[in-house]
Formats: structure tokens, sequence, C-alpha cells
């Protein structure tokens, strides 16, 4: 088994704050499976703020935690809403602190598309987590989007993301759906070796 990293793990959710809550792998009870979880080293963070382009200074343990604490809110709120279900409170409390923070301790400024967003200073220790608290809030405001979230069926997976496509079911046909038609497949020629020494 390849164990993924900040720098390695694929993105796959269509936005930052998937792409933030598709950081480790989980169960279909919303457990998340440590094994497949790259923000478990201290500057794992950082790190995979860096590759998406939202790191700021090193936050310490503190901020880790808080930021793990995001992320499972997070994939609990995409996923009952891909489930067409009502996300749970608490969820959305956690989700609603991180924004808050993120809106005071934030600027206004022009983006490349003309618009307007929040943007916070490259020493802000927190600035990873603020970037993905906005980019969900984003998310949750376009009912468009959120008609479009999907959460993969494959096992051990239950990343969430946005089908684009229409017809996209697994996060990916090269990890997840290739694995449920070998495993389609070996249930095949298993009944069919059944069969034939039944017969």
């Amino acid at each position: 088994m390849v164990i993924p990293t900040p720098e390695t793990i694929k993105l796959q959710g269509g936005s930052l704050s998937l792409d933030f809550a598709n950081s480790a792998d989980w169960t279909a009870a919303e457990e998340l499976i440590e094994a497949q979880d790259v923000l478990l080293e201290p500057d794992s963070l950082e790190r995979w703020g860096a590759r998406m382009g939202v790191a700021g200074r090193p936050g310490g343990p503190e901020e880790l935690e808080l930021a793990r604490g995001l992320r499972h809110a997070l994939h609990s709120i995409f996923s009952a809403l891909a489930r067409d279900e009502a996300p749970d409170q608490y969820s959305l409390a956690r989700l609603r602190f991180a924004y808050a923070q993120a809106v005071a301790a934030g600027t206004l400024v022009r983006q490349p598309d003309g618009g307007f967003g929040l943007e916070w200073s490259s020493e802000e220790t927190r600035r990873v987590r603020f970037a993905v608290a906005a980019d969900a809030v984003a998310l949750l405001a376009d009912p468009a989007r959120i008609a479009r979230l999907h959460r993969c069926p494959g096992r051990d997976c239950g990343w969430v993301f946005l089908d684009t496509s229409g017809r996209r079911r697994w996060c990916s046909m090269q990890t997840c759906g290739s694995r449920e038609k070998m495993r389609r497949m070996y249930a095949r020629k298993r009944a069919a070796a059944s069969a034939a020494e039944d017969a």
C-alpha cells in the first residue's frame, strides 16, 4: 500500500475545501482511516498548504488539531449533502467558528476574476484553515455546486467531489472504480466456479 503525503495525495475534489476533506480516507461510518491521513506530521498542514498555494507560517500542534477538526466537520457536511441529508449542527458550528475567525483576520481584495475575496498575510499561522473555511462557505452558498456534490462509494474511501460531467460515480476510475470492477469480476468467477462444481 502506498502511503500518501501532502505533496502526493491526489486532488480529486474540485475545490480547495473538498480536497482538504479528502486529505484522509474515510470509512462508511465517517471514521477517519489514520493510515491514509496526510495531516499527521507537525509540518504536514503547511506542506499541504504550500502545495495548494495557501500556506502561511507554521502554526504548531494546536493549529494542526484545529485544522483536523475542521476537516472532519467539512467531510461530515459534504457527505450529508451528497446524500441529500441535512448536515449536523455541530459540524456547521465548527465551520462557522473557523469562518468567523477567517473574516475577522482577513482583508477583502480583488481577485483575478474581478470579484473580491478574503486574503490573509503570508505570516498568518492560521492561513490554511482560513482559506479552506472561506472556500467551504463559498461552495455551500452555491446551490448549483451543492447539487453536484458526490461521495465516493469505494470501500474505505469516502472522498467527496464535484461531479462536473454529470456521469462521475467514483473519486477516480483508476483507483476506486477499477478496484470495484476487479471485485465484481472475481465475484463472477467464483460464482461460475461454484456453479460448475455443483453441476
